[in-house]
Protein backbone atom coordinates (compact mmCIF):
# COMPACT_ATOMS: atom_id res chain seq x y z
CA UNK A 1 0.00 0.00 0.00
CA UNK A 2 1.34 3.36 -0.57
CA UNK A 3 2.32 5.51 2.68
CA UNK A 4 0.63 9.00 1.63
CA UNK A 5 -1.69 10.17 4.01
CA UNK A 6 -4.25 11.26 0.95
CA UNK A 7 -3.71 7.64 -0.75
CA UNK A 8 -4.42 6.28 2.48
CA UNK A 9 -7.61 8.56 2.66
CA UNK A 10 -8.85 7.36 0.16
CA UNK A 11 -8.54 3.81 1.15
CA UNK A 12 -10.54 4.28 3.92
CA UNK A 13 -13.49 6.26 1.97
CA UNK A 14 -13.78 2.93 0.53
CA UNK A 15 -13.24 0.60 3.19
CA UNK A 16 -16.02 2.75 5.69
CA UNK A 17 -18.60 2.92 2.44
CA UNK A 18 -18.41 -1.44 2.04
CA UNK A 19 -18.03 -2.10 5.34
CA UNK A 20 -20.69 -0.92 8.12
CA UNK A 21 -19.59 -0.08 11.49
CA UNK A 22 -21.79 -3.18 12.88
CA UNK A 23 -20.45 -6.57 12.94
CA UNK A 24 -17.33 -9.00 13.11
CA UNK A 25 -14.33 -7.34 11.21
CA UNK A 26 -10.98 -9.54 10.72
CA UNK A 27 -8.59 -7.68 8.43
CA UNK A 28 -5.59 -9.78 7.56
CA UNK A 29 -2.24 -8.04 6.01
CA UNK A 30 0.11 -10.76 5.96
CA UNK A 31 -0.45 -14.37 4.75
CA UNK A 32 1.33 -15.39 8.20
CA UNK A 33 -1.56 -13.79 10.01
CA UNK A 34 -3.18 -15.67 12.74
CA UNK A 35 -6.60 -15.83 13.40
CA UNK A 36 -8.42 -18.11 16.00
CA UNK A 37 -10.65 -21.19 13.57
CA UNK A 38 -13.41 -21.20 15.85
CA UNK A 39 -14.47 -17.76 15.38
CA UNK A 40 -17.14 -16.62 12.46
CA UNK A 41 -16.60 -13.33 10.72
CA UNK A 42 -18.90 -10.81 9.03
CA UNK A 43 -16.21 -9.74 7.25
CA UNK A 44 -13.03 -11.02 6.22
CA UNK A 45 -10.77 -7.83 4.51
CA UNK A 46 -8.01 -9.48 2.62
CA UNK A 47 -5.02 -6.03 2.19
CA UNK A 48 -3.46 -7.11 -0.63
CA UNK A 49 -2.36 -10.02 0.77
CA UNK A 50 -2.81 -12.48 -2.68
CA UNK A 51 -0.33 -10.71 -3.78
CA UNK A 52 2.47 -11.39 -1.23
CA UNK A 53 1.39 -14.93 -0.41
CA UNK A 54 3.41 -18.13 -0.97
CA UNK A 55 0.29 -20.31 -0.93
CA UNK A 56 -3.17 -18.59 -2.34
CA UNK A 57 -5.11 -21.47 -2.40
CA UNK A 58 -3.85 -22.17 1.06
CA UNK A 59 -5.33 -18.91 2.17
CA UNK A 60 -8.47 -19.01 0.77
CA UNK A 61 -9.14 -22.76 1.75
CA UNK A 62 -8.58 -21.79 5.51
CA UNK A 63 -11.24 -18.82 5.28
CA UNK A 64 -13.79 -21.64 5.32
CA UNK A 65 -13.43 -22.04 8.86
CA UNK A 66 -14.40 -18.72 9.65
CA UNK A 67 -17.14 -17.68 7.31
CA UNK A 68 -20.68 -17.88 7.64
CA UNK A 69 -23.32 -17.91 4.73
CA UNK A 70 -23.91 -14.49 5.24
CA UNK A 71 -20.26 -13.48 5.29
CA UNK A 72 -18.51 -11.04 3.06
CA UNK A 73 -14.75 -11.65 1.28
CA UNK A 74 -13.33 -8.10 1.21
CA UNK A 75 -10.05 -8.72 -1.20
CA UNK A 76 -8.04 -5.65 -2.39
CA UNK A 77 -5.17 -5.66 -4.79
CA UNK A 78 -3.63 -3.18 -6.68
CA UNK A 79 -4.09 -3.47 -10.55
CA UNK A 80 -1.23 -5.95 -12.61
CA UNK A 81 -1.03 -3.24 -14.74
CA UNK A 82 1.08 -0.93 -12.14
CA UNK A 83 3.60 -3.48 -11.66
CA UNK A 84 6.19 -1.65 -13.42
CA UNK A 85 5.46 2.17 -12.04
CA UNK A 86 5.20 0.71 -8.36
CA UNK A 87 8.57 -1.27 -8.61
CA UNK A 88 10.34 1.76 -10.14
CA UNK A 89 8.98 3.98 -6.74
CA UNK A 90 10.11 1.60 -4.30
CA UNK A 91 13.27 1.02 -5.92
CA UNK A 92 13.67 5.04 -5.94
CA UNK A 93 12.39 5.31 -2.00
CA UNK A 94 9.42 6.94 -3.37
CA UNK A 95 7.12 4.45 -1.42
CA UNK A 96 7.75 1.82 1.31
CA UNK A 97 8.64 -1.84 -0.29
CA UNK A 98 5.49 -3.78 0.10
CA UNK A 99 6.49 -6.80 -0.97
CA UNK A 100 4.46 -7.71 -4.25
CA UNK A 101 5.32 -11.04 -5.83
CA UNK A 102 1.92 -11.76 -7.42
CA UNK A 103 0.75 -9.20 -9.67
CA UNK A 104 -2.90 -10.49 -10.10
CA UNK A 105 -6.08 -9.05 -12.78
CA UNK A 106 -9.49 -9.39 -11.41
CA UNK A 107 -10.00 -12.42 -13.47
CA UNK A 108 -6.93 -14.12 -11.79
CA UNK A 109 -8.58 -13.55 -8.39
CA UNK A 110 -12.07 -14.61 -9.27
CA UNK A 111 -10.84 -17.79 -10.37
CA UNK A 112 -8.78 -18.56 -7.68
CA UNK A 113 -11.82 -17.75 -5.50
CA UNK A 114 -13.64 -19.93 -6.91
CA UNK A 115 -11.41 -22.78 -7.25
CA UNK A 116 -11.61 -22.29 -3.24
CA UNK A 117 -15.26 -22.63 -2.51
CA UNK A 118 -16.30 -18.86 -2.96
CA UNK A 119 -18.39 -16.86 -5.34
CA UNK A 120 -17.93 -13.43 -6.50
CA UNK A 121 -20.47 -11.07 -6.00
CA UNK A 122 -19.15 -7.65 -7.10
CA UNK A 123 -15.97 -6.39 -8.31
CA UNK A 124 -14.89 -2.90 -9.16
CA UNK A 125 -11.43 -0.45 -9.35
CA UNK A 126 -10.63 2.85 -7.80
CA UNK A 127 -8.04 5.84 -8.13
CA UNK A 128 -6.55 6.57 -10.71
CA UNK A 129 -3.86 8.37 -9.25
CA UNK A 130 -2.15 8.10 -5.75
CA UNK A 131 -0.38 10.98 -4.94
CA UNK A 132 -2.13 14.58 -3.90
CA UNK A 133 0.16 17.13 -5.82
CA UNK A 134 -1.18 20.13 -4.33
CA UNK A 135 -4.39 18.94 -6.24
CA UNK A 136 -3.64 17.60 -9.03
CA UNK A 137 -4.30 13.80 -7.89
CA UNK A 138 -7.78 14.85 -6.67
CA UNK A 139 -8.62 16.33 -9.84
CA UNK A 140 -7.44 13.43 -11.36
CA UNK A 141 -9.28 11.12 -9.46
CA UNK A 142 -12.65 13.23 -10.23
CA UNK A 143 -12.03 12.62 -13.35
CA UNK A 144 -12.46 8.97 -13.20
CA UNK A 145 -15.21 9.08 -11.26
CA UNK A 146 -17.01 10.79 -14.30
CA UNK A 147 -15.74 9.17 -17.21
CA UNK A 148 -15.46 5.53 -17.04
CA UNK A 149 -13.18 5.28 -19.85
CA UNK A 150 -10.33 5.64 -17.27
CA UNK A 151 -11.56 2.22 -15.03
CA UNK A 152 -9.27 -0.09 -16.78
CA UNK A 153 -6.00 1.61 -15.97
CA UNK A 154 -7.03 2.60 -11.95
CA UNK A 155 -4.96 1.33 -9.51
CA UNK A 156 -7.17 0.02 -6.64
CA UNK A 157 -9.03 -3.47 -7.32
CA UNK A 158 -11.63 -4.64 -5.21
CA UNK A 159 -13.40 -8.07 -5.40
CA UNK A 160 -16.68 -9.00 -2.92
CA UNK A 161 -17.07 -12.60 -2.80
CA UNK A 162 -19.12 -14.83 -0.28
CA UNK A 163 -19.42 -19.03 0.15
CA UNK A 164 -20.47 -20.51 -2.53
CA UNK A 165 -24.27 -21.63 -1.92
CA UNK A 166 -23.63 -25.74 -2.15
CA UNK A 167 -21.01 -25.63 0.55
CA UNK A 168 -22.92 -23.10 3.23
CA UNK A 169 -25.16 -25.21 5.68
CA UNK A 170 -28.71 -24.17 5.40
CA UNK A 171 -30.01 -23.37 8.58
CA UNK A 172 -33.94 -21.21 8.18
CA UNK A 173 -34.44 -19.85 5.42
CA UNK A 174 -37.81 -21.41 5.14
CA UNK A 175 -40.30 -19.03 6.52
CA UNK A 176 -41.99 -16.37 4.36
CA UNK A 177 -43.48 -12.79 4.51
CA UNK A 178 -45.04 -11.62 1.12
CA UNK A 179 -45.73 -7.89 1.90
CA UNK A 180 -47.93 -5.73 0.16
CA UNK A 181 -48.01 -1.40 0.64
CA UNK A 182 -51.25 -0.42 -0.03
CA UNK A 183 -53.18 2.68 0.04
CA UNK A 184 -56.85 3.26 -1.61
CA UNK A 185 -56.98 -0.23 -3.06
CA UNK A 186 -60.05 -1.83 -1.27
CA UNK A 187 -60.73 -3.77 -4.46
CA UNK A 188 -57.80 -5.50 -5.16
CA UNK A 189 -57.42 -6.70 -1.45
CA UNK A 190 -59.87 -10.30 -1.75
CA UNK A 191 -58.57 -11.11 -5.31
CA UNK A 192 -54.45 -10.89 -3.90
CA UNK A 193 -55.41 -12.72 -0.66
CA UNK A 194 -57.41 -14.90 -2.96
CA UNK A 195 -54.75 -15.53 -5.43
CA UNK A 196 -51.48 -15.46 -3.42
CA UNK A 197 -50.27 -19.71 -3.70
CA UNK A 198 -49.13 -21.00 0.12
CA UNK A 199 -45.23 -22.07 -1.07
CA UNK A 200 -44.24 -22.79 2.22
CA UNK A 201 -45.73 -24.07 5.82
CA UNK A 202 -44.71 -20.94 7.29
CA UNK A 203 -46.22 -18.13 5.23
CA UNK A 204 -47.52 -14.89 6.00
CA UNK A 205 -49.22 -11.99 4.23
CA UNK A 206 -48.63 -8.50 5.68
CA UNK A 207 -50.38 -5.25 4.27
CA UNK A 208 -49.14 -1.82 4.84
CA UNK A 209 -51.90 0.38 4.54
CA UNK A 210 -51.30 4.06 3.97
CA UNK A 211 -54.00 6.25 5.08
CA UNK A 212 -56.53 4.91 2.92
CA UNK A 213 -60.04 6.87 2.25
CA UNK A 214 -61.80 4.06 0.26
CA UNK A 215 -62.23 1.45 3.30
CA UNK A 216 -58.95 -0.30 2.45
CA UNK A 217 -58.30 -1.17 5.70
CA UNK A 218 -61.48 -2.49 6.80
CA UNK A 219 -61.30 -4.44 3.53
CA UNK A 220 -58.04 -5.99 4.55
CA UNK A 221 -59.80 -6.99 8.30
CA UNK A 222 -62.73 -8.31 6.50
CA UNK A 223 -60.55 -10.84 4.54
CA UNK A 224 -58.74 -11.99 7.24
CA UNK A 225 -61.01 -13.49 8.98
CA UNK A 226 -62.52 -14.94 5.59
CA UNK A 227 -59.24 -16.84 4.31
CA UNK A 228 -57.21 -17.76 8.34
CA UNK A 229 -55.24 -20.12 6.30
CA UNK A 230 -53.54 -17.21 4.58
CA UNK A 231 -52.21 -15.80 7.74
CA UNK A 232 -53.04 -12.37 6.95
CA UNK A 233 -51.83 -9.30 9.20
CA UNK A 234 -51.70 -5.28 8.79
CA UNK A 235 -49.90 -2.52 9.97
CA UNK A 236 -50.16 0.83 9.71
CA UNK A 237 -47.96 2.82 8.45
CA UNK A 238 -46.79 6.23 9.80
CA UNK A 239 -45.56 8.23 7.11
CA UNK A 240 -46.31 8.69 3.70
CA UNK A 241 -44.81 6.93 0.39
CA UNK A 242 -44.00 3.29 -0.44
CA UNK A 243 -40.60 3.98 0.41
CA UNK A 244 -41.67 4.60 4.02
CA UNK A 245 -44.46 1.57 3.90
CA UNK A 246 -41.37 -0.93 3.13
CA UNK A 247 -39.37 0.54 5.33
CA UNK A 248 -41.62 0.20 7.69
CA UNK A 249 -43.11 -2.96 6.47
CA UNK A 250 -40.12 -5.32 5.79
CA UNK A 251 -38.42 -4.29 9.29
CA UNK A 252 -42.09 -5.73 11.05
CA UNK A 253 -41.86 -8.89 8.88
CA UNK A 254 -41.74 -12.07 10.80
CA UNK A 255 -40.12 -14.19 8.70
CA UNK A 256 -37.07 -15.49 7.38
CA UNK A 257 -37.36 -14.24 3.45
CA UNK A 258 -39.54 -11.05 2.50
CA UNK A 259 -40.99 -10.54 -0.91
CA UNK A 260 -42.65 -7.51 -2.08
CA UNK A 261 -45.37 -7.88 -3.89
CA UNK A 262 -47.45 -4.95 -5.80
CA UNK A 263 -50.54 -4.41 -4.50
CA UNK A 264 -52.12 -3.19 -7.12
CA UNK A 265 -52.84 -6.90 -8.97
CA UNK A 266 -50.65 -6.49 -11.88
CA UNK A 267 -48.13 -8.82 -10.80
CA UNK A 268 -48.74 -12.50 -11.60
CA UNK A 269 -49.08 -14.00 -7.97
CA UNK A 270 -48.10 -17.41 -9.75
CA UNK A 271 -44.89 -15.98 -10.10
CA UNK A 272 -43.73 -15.78 -6.18
CA UNK A 273 -42.69 -19.68 -5.75
CA UNK A 274 -40.17 -19.00 -8.10
CA UNK A 275 -38.91 -16.24 -6.10
CA UNK A 276 -38.86 -18.13 -2.41
CA UNK A 277 -37.18 -21.17 -4.63
CA UNK A 278 -34.20 -19.22 -5.25
CA UNK A 279 -33.88 -17.57 -2.16
CA UNK A 280 -34.54 -20.20 0.07
CA UNK A 281 -31.94 -22.44 -2.12
CA UNK A 282 -29.69 -19.38 -1.24
CA UNK A 283 -28.81 -19.10 -5.11
CA UNK A 284 -29.26 -15.58 -4.72
CA UNK A 285 -29.45 -12.66 -1.82
CA UNK A 286 -31.58 -9.99 -3.13
CA UNK A 287 -33.93 -11.03 -6.60
CA UNK A 288 -35.87 -8.00 -8.66
CA UNK A 289 -38.45 -9.00 -10.98
CA UNK A 290 -38.09 -8.76 -14.47
CA UNK A 291 -41.61 -7.52 -16.64
CA UNK A 292 -39.93 -7.57 -20.01
CA UNK A 293 -39.61 -10.93 -21.26
CA UNK A 294 -43.16 -11.69 -21.90
CA UNK A 295 -44.93 -9.59 -24.20
CA UNK A 296 -45.93 -6.76 -22.35
CA UNK A 297 -49.79 -5.22 -22.80
CA UNK A 298 -49.69 -1.72 -23.95
CA UNK A 299 -52.35 -0.91 -21.54
CA UNK A 300 -50.14 -2.51 -18.49
CA UNK A 301 -46.68 0.18 -19.77
CA UNK A 302 -47.01 2.78 -22.30
CA UNK A 303 -44.00 2.87 -24.75
CA UNK A 304 -42.62 5.68 -23.11
CA UNK A 305 -42.83 4.13 -19.60
CA UNK A 306 -41.06 1.04 -21.09
CA UNK A 307 -38.44 2.59 -23.34
CA UNK A 308 -37.66 4.66 -19.76
CA UNK A 309 -37.29 1.74 -17.70
CA UNK A 310 -34.91 0.00 -20.66
CA UNK A 311 -32.30 2.96 -20.36
CA UNK A 312 -32.31 3.20 -16.30
CA UNK A 313 -31.75 -0.79 -15.91
CA UNK A 314 -28.56 -0.34 -18.26
CA UNK A 315 -27.55 2.46 -17.22
CA UNK A 316 -27.46 1.35 -13.33
CA UNK A 317 -26.18 -2.18 -14.32
CA UNK A 318 -23.13 -0.08 -15.46
CA UNK A 319 -22.11 1.64 -12.56
CA UNK A 320 -23.57 -1.24 -10.19
CA UNK A 321 -21.76 -4.34 -11.70
CA UNK A 322 -25.11 -5.90 -11.60
CA UNK A 323 -27.06 -7.56 -14.23
CA UNK A 324 -30.50 -5.19 -13.59
CA UNK A 325 -33.17 -4.96 -16.50
CA UNK A 326 -35.77 -3.70 -14.46
CA UNK A 327 -35.52 -1.83 -11.23
CA UNK A 328 -39.20 -0.56 -10.69
CA UNK A 329 -40.61 -4.30 -11.02
CA UNK A 330 -43.29 -5.03 -8.61
CA UNK A 331 -41.91 -8.02 -6.89
CA UNK A 332 -38.35 -8.04 -4.94
CA UNK A 333 -37.23 -10.75 -2.36
CA UNK A 334 -34.60 -10.41 0.09
CA UNK A 335 -33.87 -12.18 3.71
CA UNK A 336 -34.85 -10.04 6.91
CA UNK A 337 -31.39 -10.74 8.08
CA UNK A 338 -29.99 -9.12 5.36
CA UNK A 339 -32.84 -6.38 5.25
CA UNK A 340 -31.87 -5.69 8.81
CA UNK A 341 -28.56 -4.41 7.67
CA UNK A 342 -29.87 -2.72 5.46
CA UNK A 343 -32.32 -1.16 7.43
CA UNK A 344 -29.54 0.39 9.43
CA UNK A 345 -28.20 2.25 6.57
CA UNK A 346 -31.43 3.26 5.43
CA UNK A 347 -30.95 7.12 3.90
CA UNK A 348 -27.77 6.40 3.11
CA UNK A 349 -28.50 8.12 0.18
CA UNK A 350 -28.76 11.34 1.44
CA UNK A 351 -32.23 12.86 0.34
CA UNK A 352 -35.61 11.01 0.35
CA UNK A 353 -36.70 8.37 -1.77
CA UNK A 354 -40.08 8.00 -1.82
CA UNK A 355 -40.50 4.42 -3.86
CA UNK A 356 -38.14 2.69 -1.37
CA UNK A 357 -36.76 0.88 -4.56
CA UNK A 358 -33.43 2.57 -4.83
CA UNK A 359 -32.87 2.12 -1.09
CA UNK A 360 -33.41 -1.46 -1.38
CA UNK A 361 -31.54 -1.53 -4.78
CA UNK A 362 -28.53 0.49 -4.23
CA UNK A 363 -28.15 -0.91 -0.21
CA UNK A 364 -28.41 -4.18 -1.48
CA UNK A 365 -25.37 -3.62 -3.88
CA UNK A 366 -23.21 -1.91 -1.50
CA UNK A 367 -23.26 -4.80 0.94
CA UNK A 368 -22.43 -6.68 -2.09
CA UNK A 369 -25.67 -9.11 -1.54
CA UNK A 370 -25.62 -11.84 -5.02
CA UNK A 371 -28.17 -10.34 -7.40
CA UNK A 372 -30.69 -12.71 -9.35
CA UNK A 373 -33.43 -11.85 -11.73
CA UNK A 374 -36.25 -13.92 -12.30
CA UNK A 375 -38.59 -13.37 -15.44
CA UNK A 376 -42.60 -12.08 -14.07
CA UNK A 377 -45.68 -11.58 -16.09
CA UNK A 378 -47.40 -8.24 -16.12
CA UNK A 379 -50.66 -7.22 -16.26
CA UNK A 380 -52.88 -3.65 -16.88
CA UNK A 381 -54.63 -2.55 -13.45
CA UNK A 382 -58.08 -3.58 -13.12
CA UNK A 383 -59.23 -1.46 -10.29
CA UNK A 384 -57.75 2.34 -9.10
CA UNK A 385 -55.48 4.57 -10.74
CA UNK A 386 -52.22 4.44 -11.04
CA UNK A 387 -49.67 6.22 -8.83
CA UNK A 388 -47.19 6.99 -11.63
CA UNK A 389 -46.31 9.94 -13.51
CA UNK A 390 -44.35 10.08 -16.40
CA UNK A 391 -42.55 13.72 -15.91
CA UNK A 392 -42.71 13.31 -12.10
CA UNK A 393 -41.27 10.22 -11.84
CA UNK A 394 -39.10 10.75 -14.80
CA UNK A 395 -37.33 13.18 -13.66
CA UNK A 396 -37.04 11.60 -10.05
CA UNK A 397 -35.30 8.68 -11.62
CA UNK A 398 -32.88 10.93 -13.35
CA UNK A 399 -31.72 12.30 -10.29
CA UNK A 400 -31.84 8.49 -8.59
CA UNK A 401 -29.58 7.79 -11.73
CA UNK A 402 -27.32 10.74 -11.26
CA UNK A 403 -26.88 10.16 -7.68
CA UNK A 404 -26.50 6.39 -7.44
CA UNK A 405 -23.44 7.01 -10.46
CA UNK A 406 -22.06 9.56 -8.23
CA UNK A 407 -22.56 7.50 -4.87
CA UNK A 408 -20.80 4.21 -5.96
CA UNK A 409 -18.40 5.85 -7.89
CA UNK A 410 -16.74 8.15 -5.39
CA UNK A 411 -16.81 6.06 -2.77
Amino acid sequence: MLHYGFYHGLLKKTLKFLIPSKGKILTLNSSADSFPKNAKYDYIFLNGVLGKSTDIMKLLLSLHSIVKPSSRILVYQHNHLWQGALNVAERLGLKKKEGIHNWLSVNDVSAYLKAAGFEVTRIFRKNLFPLELFGLGKLINQMGVVLPLFDFFKLDQYLIARLEPSLAVKKGLESLTVCITVRNEKANIEPIVKSLPIVCRQQEILFVEGHSTDGTREEIKRVMKKYPRKNVRVVSQPGKGQGDAIRVGFKKAKSDIIILYEGDGTSDPGDLKYFYDAMAGGRFEFIEGSRFVYPLDKQAMPFLNKLGNIFFAKWFSFFLGQRITDVLSGIKAITKRDYNRLYDQWGFLGFDDPFGDFELLYGAARMGLKFGEIPMRYYPRVYGESKSNVLTHGSYLLRMAAKGYWIFRNN
